[in-house]
């Protein structure tokens, strides 16, 4: 709907709202309390000249507005989450984090397992974190593996595989380090009271779940199973040994996630703790420019409560906030209550949080503020080895992804005194090149891309990375000498991990022990996430689009309202009827909803 259509028909009710270019592209996401209030507010804005800049080129960008009504505010912020991550808008700027943190997943399985992951991918399973580091989770899962003695193997067992007689047991068995469900030395229904054990331990109900422990060690006792009863009493010492050295809060608090936000020059860090039941049981980082926590300090706690709504799939009902100017109103919420550390148990929990915060903060400026900081170092070690004129301040690289030629995307990031500027990324489509022809992709992305930064006079890489080998190495360079651009360009292979330099045949070798190589690691690897995220995407969306348009009367315009809103087959399946009525009408829904159960 166009800009003034939208103005007119904006309803007062909570929901979330997409602002859309004259290409058709969604260029900003927010969610609202009340649609028309928030929505309304930006023209506004808009209209004063002492507003900020992002919001004004927001609105002269601005041609048709959307939205989508939901029942509760925590509703627009869950939706709001996921449309960001599927649209990833240019002026949806705060919180963009690619950190993945550790996640210990307990699969969906008749014989579940242990699994160190950082992202979610398997289906149904249960996840708990994320946790701030990896050294913690992997303690914390030998020690859960070592007491209970879980499989760790990939065997897809069975209750009939395991009676059938299919599998024999492994050295971890006969070292005492895994039960051996396998070959029915323990029963399924045992198994799985040990994983229920294991995942109340991770809820932070430990106190009833070590109270079991010592009543079934004292039973085992009484019955003279003496070997069962030492068991017991070692696994009771270590649990209990963990919970000490453990992060533990005063339960008389209850659920509570606590943030802490500390301001840097150029940086401000917000760290998160999660309290359940009084014990901490995940935590998460987020850094933005300190400008945005200046000038917009709700919009970024709404972004940070959504990113948490998100990943855990609730939040508690209070949200205790540290670092938050007083002269500043919390975002309104009818469904949870904002506390400060105005009492003796609330300030240790915030210090416990700020400690955290502050460390990470401290580090981040730095880096910002210290010319002779040791990032500065790597970038002259890094000049000094590609014999560059100066230090590159502005380091571009480029990566391309398709599978078996499909779906042809480019990624370019661009790194800024050594850190990523996620704000500068930009993804390519190649639509009009051949099937797999990745050295026209490599051309084609040069070609778009520098010659409009020539034209326009915008920031020029110091030093230009091609993730990949000799052949797309010569056709960047080739794309490059087409539009008059000299820049230095070298491409690092995957493989043996070797440098490409347009004047010599033979690879540059660097030390693997070496910051500069780890450098230049970080900024490949993160722009193959880039490319490959993108073009998963694309696949993704071209597939539900295709089986969607198969659907009778689902044609183009629905298919994008659908994809727009649910992103994924599985999302769609599991949409409620009701849902997708509100959305496409009452017949279609009835039509789409009957044709996915037989999908």
């Amino acid at each position: 709907m166009d800009v003034e259509a939208a103005k007119q028909s904006l309803p007062d009710l909570p929901g979330v709202y997409k602002f859309l270019n004259a290409k058709g592209e969604v260029i900003y996401v927010g969610k609202a309390r009340n649609l028309r209030r928030r929505v309304l507010s930006y023209f506004s804005r808009a209209e004063d000249a002492t507003s900020d800049y992002k919001t004004r080129l927001l609105v002269r960008h601005t041609t048709a507005i959307e939205w989508i009504v939901t029942d509760s505010e925590w509703d627009a912020l869950l939706l709001e989450n996921n449309l960001i991550k599927h649209y990833t808008p240019r002026y949806n700027v705060l919180l963009k984090d690619g950190k993945t943190y550790p996640y210990l997943c307990i699969t969906e399985e008749p014989y579940p397992r242990l699994v160190f992951v950082r992202q979610k991918i398997y289906p149904n399973a249960k996840y708990y974190g994320p946790f701030p580091g990896g050294g913690m989770l992997r303690t914390l899962m030998d020690l859960l593996r070592n007491l209970y003695k879980l499989r760790d193997c990939h065997l897809k067992l069975t209750p009939e595989s395991v009676a059938a007689g299919r599998f024999r047991a492994c050295v971890e068995y006969y070292i005492g380090r895994c039960s051996a469900p396998c070959i029915g030395k323990q029963t399924q229904e045992a198994y799985r009271s040990v994983v229920e054990e294991i995942q109340r331990l991770l809820e932070g109900d430990w106190e009833s779940v070590l109270t079991e422990i010592d009543r079934q060690r004292q039973a085992a006792v009484a019955a003279l199973e003496f070997e069962r009863a030492h068991e017991l009493k070692k696994r009771l010492e270590q649990l209990r040994a963990y919970q000490q050295r453990s992060l533990v809060a005063d339960a008389g608090l209850g659920d509570v996630e606590v943030l802490s936000f500390v301001q840097g020059v150029k940086a401000t860090v917000a760290h998160h703790l999660s309290v359940q039941k009084g014990r901490i049981v995940a935590s998460h980082t987020w850094q933005f420019p300190t400008s945005h926590w200046t000038e917009r300090p709700s919009e970024v706690l709404e972004r940070v409560l959504g990113e948490l709504a998100a990943d855990q799939g609730r939040i508690a009902p209070q949200i205790l906030l540290d670092g938050w100017d007083a002269s500043f109103s919390p975002p309104e919420s009818t469904e949870i209550t904002y506390l400060f550390p105005d009492s003796p148990a609330w300030q240790a929990l915030a210090a416990l949080c700020r400690k955290t915060a502050e460390s990470i903060a401290e580090q981040k400026n730095a880096f910002l503020s210290e010319p002779n900081s040791k990032h500065h170092k790597v970038l002259r070690e890094l000049a000094e080895l590609l014999k560059l004129p100066k230090p590159p301040t502005r380091i571009e690289c480029i990566d391309n992804s398709h599978i078996q030629g499909a779906h042809l995307v480019s990624g370019v990031t661009v790194f800024i005194q050594g850190e990523a500027r996620r704000s500068e990324y930009r993804r390519y489509v190649h639509e009009d090149i051949a099937l797999g022809d990745d050295f026209s992709a490599m051309r084609a992305v040069i070609r778009r891309r520098y010659e409009r930064r020539l034209r326009e006079g915008m920031p020029l890489p110091d030093l230009l990375l091609i993730d990949g080998g000799k052949g797309q190495l010569s056709a960047a360079l080739q794309a490059l000498a087409e539009i008059g651009l000299s820049v230095p360009t070298f491409a690092l292979a995957k493989k043996k991990e070797e440098i490409f330099a347009p004047d010599r045949s033979e690879p540059i070798y660097i030390d693997t022990r070496s910051p500069v190589l780890k450098l230049l690691q970080r900024i490949r690897d993160e722009t193959h996430r880039t490319a490959v995220g993108f073009h998963r995407q694309r696949r993704d969306a071209a597939t539900l689009r295709t089986t969607l348009l198969s659907i009778p009367g689902i044609g183009e315009k629905l298919a994008e309202k659908l994809l727009g809103t649910f992103g994924s087959m599985e999302q769609l399946k599991a949409a409620p009827i009701e849902d997708l009525q509100q959305l496409i009408g009452k017949r279609r829904a009835q039509l789409l909803h009957a044709f996915l159960q037989n999908v």
